[in-house]
């Protein structure tokens, strides 16, 4: 019997190959590849969270009044230029404090505030570091007397002759008949030395005119069957021309006026200079000066032969036969007016010499908030007011 072949020899490992370990033998097998790969994400989401961190804790290291003003849009936008402003710790106290300093004694005073700008950081820093500056028109710091508004001109109120008129750019109406004439240069001083922009015109008397309830002269080249001012005028002074304007004693404003409305104002008097007056937005107030000796009158020549006066402010006794639609006018100029109260039409001051204004004008000065004074004028120009009247608001 032959005897058995040997068992042949185990292969022997190549070199080099490392030898498998019982460990890494179970690890692998049980889901260690799945263990290594969840590691590998929550490393990584770890230290994107350490890289957020440290950012943010860095940006706040910033200083907060640190702005960034760029130049605008596209390449100019990017080269933004860090202004820091150190603001005062009680910066926006001490604005607070300011702005309720802005006061007034008197009565008839008004301060009209002008719209605030749209502010962006820059412009609230430079408010910090400027607490006596309030904007272009508060003039010089907050503490004196001061006027806000168009232009930051004073709206606080000015003496003259007893009655304190408030506006910054004023209109006022001569009645430059014989016996007011020698008054009136004296009267102007004293409105030149409080108001050094006053425009000043000068037309015969203090007449109001109306027919057919339209103002005469309140609308250009219309034709009237009524004296005209300007008729009377010259029917009076045996055709003699009263002194007229000089354009260049007026504002800029007061002559493209005196261009544009000389003739109507000729026409109609005082009535067509208030009319025209109550429809211009370059004048604050309006003042007039007269001995209110000339009234108002109104006429009917719609179907009548011949006009027909129909109202007389002076006529005794009063009589008055004007249908509503004829009275119209009337409530018009009262109701506009009291848009004064708004800033959005002129105050009334009235200085009388010898009559109180007739009823009509005094409901005008309430109306508006205005004021109408009598005064004594002797010759030579000084000035006393016995009696003064306000307007009831």
């Amino acid at each position: 019997m032959a005897a058995a072949a040997p068992e042949p020899a185990p292969e022997p490992k190549p070199p080099g190959q490392p030898k498998k370990s019982i460990f890494s033998h179970r690890f692998f097998q049980f889901g260690g590849q799945g263990l290594i790969v969840s590691l590998m994400i929550h490393g990584l989401l770890l230290l994107t969270a350490t890289a957020w961190v440290v950012s943010v804790t860095t940006n706040q290291k910033k200083e907060p009044n640190t702005f960034a003003t760029g130049a605008g849009g596209g390449n100019g936008g990017e080269r933004s230029i860090a202004q820091k402003t150190k603001a005062k710790p009680n910066s926006p106290k001490s604005l607070t404090k300011s702005a309720t300093r802005i006061t007034s004694k008197s009565a008839n005073a008004q301060i009209a505030l002008p719209d605030m700008p749209d502010l962006n950081h820059a412009a609230l820093g430079a408010m910090a570091t400027s607490s006596k500056s309030f904007g272009g028109g508060a003039g010089g710091g907050i503490g004196g007397a001061i006027g806000i508004g168009k232009g930051g001109k004073n709206f606080t109120g000015r003496s003259v002759m007893g009655m304190k008129i408030s506006g910054a750019h004023i209109a006022v109406y001569f009645d430059n008949s014989p016996s007011m004439e020698p008054y009136l240069s004296g009267v102007e001083k004293q409105i030149k030395d409080q108001f050094p922009s006053a425009d000043v015109f000068r037309y015969f008397g203090i007449f109001n005119l109306n027919q057919d309830g339209e103002v005469v002269g309140g609308k250009p080249n219309q034709k009237y069957l009524i004296e005209t001012v300007e008729q009377t005028a010259a029917n009076r002074s045996g055709g003699r021309k009263p002194a007229g304007n000089d354009p260049g004693k007026l504002s800029p404003a007061g002559r493209n006026m005196l261009g544009s409305k000389d003739a109507q104002f000729r026409t109609g008097g005082v009535g067509a200079w208030i009319d025209v007056m109550l429809q211009q937005k370059q004048y604050d107030a309006i003042v007039i000066f007269s001995d209110f000796e000339d009234g108002i009158q109104q006429y009917r020549t719609k179907g009548e032969t011949t006009p027909r006066l129909v109202f007389d402010s002076d006529l005794i006794p009063r009589s008055d036969s004007r249908t509503d639609e004829e009275k119209a006018w009337e409530e018009r100029w009262v109701k506009t007016f009291a848009l004064a109260l708004e800033h959005k039409a002129p105050r009334l001051y009235i200085y009388s010499t010898e009559k109180e204004p007739q009823d009509l004008y005094k409901r005008c000065v309430n109306a508006s908030g205005g004021e109408f004074k009598m005064v004594t004028l002797p010759m030579g120009g000084t000035f006393t007011a016995p009696v003064a009247k306000k307007g009831k608001k």
